[in-house]
């Protein structure tokens, strides 16, 4: 029989490391739980469940598997496990799966290596039969799966009749009058949240009424989440109820429709699945709760794998369904309000302001959330969105217009200076300044994005860095570490140089590794320069290079930029498609449906990436600082038109915009927020962990600036660094060595800058 000392012995460690590694009762190096967890695989030191049995060595512990420690209702699942196991003599083992795949994975698989009893397990994961099938059933593990039933497998199921639940609340509010109805669920792959939406979907068919797919939404069961897709999904629907598959996310959809100015139960009613309690103070004011009874259900999951514990071999699998109390209840409200009562016409006699920004997702956020300012203020924000490449110019036409449009322009921070030497935006210094503005808010590297010549232009509206993605499952999958240590005869983890990240994007792409469990190691974005250059400026800058010396001389061609664009060019060998092809939208999307490792890009995407592969179920997503550390700084600003006669009210909403709820709801609303408060806060940087990287990397980020001198015209920006890009271009495009597309960028930024005025001379300095 193999031993715990024979496995230590064969991977060459202490008896205490592979028990750690097994328990989990401390953290244990990747490399290092790699090699036991191999030598376990070769040894078979897994334990078979039956052969344990038959030996009398059993143990009396059971292993219980929850999705996170905050969900409420799992918690009450929990109490009801703990209070009747406890009472049988059993010890248990819980884990965390913090909703993340692998994970599940991994607590299993060490609950097994814990020779534990029986399992209980809410799973993630339901898809992943595969899984379940080699390990529990193989091993002939007694488990009973609560709430969530595995796809095509034959087990133990403990479960409320959701379907039953929500088919009887809609069916009851469209015989009352209700026809505008709204769902927030989990993901559908989850089977209750599948019969939530199949519940309520039969509802209107059985009642001969077609269903608005987009009153369905569905999120990943966080009151954020909830929050986000009620403001984004719903905001422009006009409802009557809103229902809900947990308490949680009822949580999330009051606090939205509270910022869109809508009351609970007035205006709107709300109706969530609930559990059953005396103590109503528990409950959300105005919402009507369904009365489940989750600890039952935990009893009745506890006693079921008892029985199967009992008989760990022949046991004839069981499905045990309990119907929601609420049901049995008439359940009679009030009629709907109108819905012209609900949501009034707008009067043409508001104030109102005109806003141009970029498209971007915090853009969009921004016009979200400012509808919390309007229900506030009664002043109206209008919003218009052109491209990023075209927004300057778009700026520009405006203020040249004999009556201009817009009253606040949203600028990138390297236009700072052009935008204030050509007169485009105000001077608002005794604004920010004064009383009534509280910069102290804002991260101060934000807030100086601002000024040129101790002169406030703006505020910052998002501000951020690039930072690296990469799939942390795929990091910390044990065969995958082998094959790479075997290659590189180093560890596999996350690149700290560009070197390193050409090495591991060349390992995680097929057409060098045909293991690769992805295609590609990489992406690289470049169909607008305003996305290429800054690609090329954070290796160009890891490298040493620069585009001009101290005293403004162009100095293009290098030793420096020559390895940041050999190492480019090396990158691309990794890549899917040419990066003039290549979009930032694309590259997150690649990264999302797992056809990456690797990404960087701007931390204003890691939610939307880390929502999505949660949704996809296809992994888990690390942070880390760019290779070299050097991002480029990111900054958005809003100015206020030099023509605009609304400077007041844009003050107004300047203020607003730096609140601290409001910098909460744009953060959970993927904005990129400026003020201090949301990276502090600990809910947030539990649920968005890149936070904390993204103000640490707030010390180190590079501005994309041009040269300067005194009374001279300000170069733009985009002449510099379309210059940067068309050496790529002749390169790639245009089958130039990189020595000669170097030079003749060299000369073509030489020339730009004696148009402008540079160099300047020895004696100037």
């Amino acid at each position: 029989m193999v031993t715990l000392k024979d496995v230590a012995k064969d991977a060459g460690v202490s008896i205490a490391t592979v028990s750690c590694c097994l328990s989990g009762s401390r953290v244990v190096k990747p490399e290092t739980k790699a090699k036991v967890f191999d030598s376990i695989e070769k040894l078979k030191y897994i334990p078979n469940n039956s052969a344990r049995n038959l030996k009398g060595i059993a143990s009396n512990c059971i292993g219980v598997i929850l999705t996170d420690i905050d969900n409420l209702y799992h918690a009450e699942i929990f109490k009801g496990i703990s209070s009747y196991l406890q009472n049988e003599n059993y010890t248990l083992n819980v884990a965390f799966s913090n909703n993340l795949p692998d994970i599940e994975c991994e607590k299993i698989d060490d609950f097994i290596g814990q020779n534990v009893t029986g399992l209980l397990i809410i799973t993630c994961q339901p898809h992943n039969t595969d899984f379940f099938a080699n390990s529990i059933k193989h091993y002939n593990i007694p488990t009973v799966f609560i709430e969530r039933h595995p796809v095509n497998l034959d087990t133990n199921f403990v479960s409320f009749h959701n379907y039953k639940t929500l088919n009887f609340i809609v069916s009851r509010l469209i015989e009352q009058g209700y026809t505008s109805i709204a769902l927030v669920s989990g993901y559908e792959h989850l089977s209750s949240e599948e019969e939530c939406i199949k519940g309520y979907e039969d509802a209107f068919y059985n009642h001969g009424l077609n269903i608005n797919s987009e009153l369905i939404c569905m999120t990943n069961m966080t009151k954020e989440d909830a929050f986000k897709s009620t403001m984004i999904s719903l905001g422009s629907q006009k409802i009557q109820a809103v229902v809900t598959s947990s308490v949680t996310i009822a949580q999330g959809v009051i606090e939205a429709l509270h910022v869109q100015g809508l009351h609970v139960p007035d205006d709107i009613k709300v109706i969530t699945l609930g559990e059953e309690s005396w103590n109503n103070t528990s409950k959300t004011p105005g919402v009507i709760h369904t009365s489940r009874t989750p600890f039952e259900l935990g009893v009745s999951a506890s006693k079921l794998l008892l029985q199967n514990i009992n008989s760990p071999i022949l046991f004839e699998k069981q499905t045990i369904t309990f119907t929601d109390n609420f049901v049995n209840t008439e359940f009679i409200l009030p009629p709907p309000a109108k819905i012209e009562s609900i949501y009034p016409i707008v009067s043409e006699q508001r104030q109102y302001l005109n806003v141009l920004m970029v498209d971007l997702a915090t853009s969009y956020s921004t016009k979200v959330i400012s509808q919390n300012f309007t229900n506030q203020t009664g002043i109206d924000i209008h919003f218009d969105f052109v491209p990023q490449n075209e927004l300057l110019k778009s700026i520009i036409d405006d203020s040249n217009r004999t009556e201009s449009k817009y009253d606040i322009y949203m600028y990138d921070v390297p236009w700072l200076d052009y935008v204030v030497q050509n007169m485009l935006v105000a001077d608002i210094t005794s604004f920010v300044e004064g009383r009534e503005f509280d910069r102290s808010r804002i991260f101060k590297q934000n807030m100086d994005n601002c000024y040129y010549k101790d002169k406030c232009y703006g505020i910052p509206i998002i501000g951020g860095s690039q930072i690296m993605f990469y799939r942390k499952d795929l990091f910390e999958n044990r065969e995958i570490m082998k094959r790479f240590e075997n290659k590189y005869k180093i560890s596999l983890s996350p690149p700290r140089t560009w070197t390193e990240f050409n090495g591991i994007a060349e390992f995680f792409t097929k057409d060098y590794n045909p293991y690769s469990p992805v295609e590609y190691g990489t992406s690289f974005a470049g169909i607008i320069d305003e996305e290429l250059a800054p690609e090329i400026l954070i290796r160009l800058w890891s490298f040493g290079g620069k585009l001009w010396d101290r005293y403004n001389n162009a100095c293009l061609n290098n030793p420096e930029n020559i390895k940041a664009f050999q190492n480019i060019l090396q990158t691309l060998n990794y890549v899917k498609q040419s990066p003039f092809q290549t979009s930032i939208n694309q590259t997150v999307s690649d990264f999302c449906s797992g056809n990456t490792a690797m990404l960087i890009t701007y931390t204003e995407y890691a939610s939307q990436i880390s929502n999505n592969i949660k949704s996809d179920i296809s992994g888990r997503v690390g942070y880390k600082p760019l290779p070299g550390k050097t991002p480029v700084s990111i900054g958005w600003n809003f100015g206020i038109s030099n023509f605009s006669s609304k400077q007041e009210i844009a003050y107004q909403y300047f203020n607003w915009l730096c609140q601290h709820d409001t910098s909460y709801y744009l953060t959970i609303l993927d904005g990129q927020s400026t003020v201090i408060d949301p990276y502090h806060s600990q809910e947030l940087l539990k649920l968005y962990p890149w936070l904390r990287l993204t103000e640490k990397s707030f010390e180190y980020c590079k501005k994309r600036v041009g040269p300067y001198r005194n009374n001279s015209l300000v170069i733009p920006q985009s002449k510099i660094e379309s210059i940067l890009c068309q050496v790529l271009h002749d390169i790639l495009e245009n089958d130039m060595s990189l020595q000669d597309a170097l030079n003749k960028g060299q000369d073509d930024l030489a020339l730009v800058f004696q148009s402008y005025g540079y160099p300047k001379s020895l004696h100037f300095i």
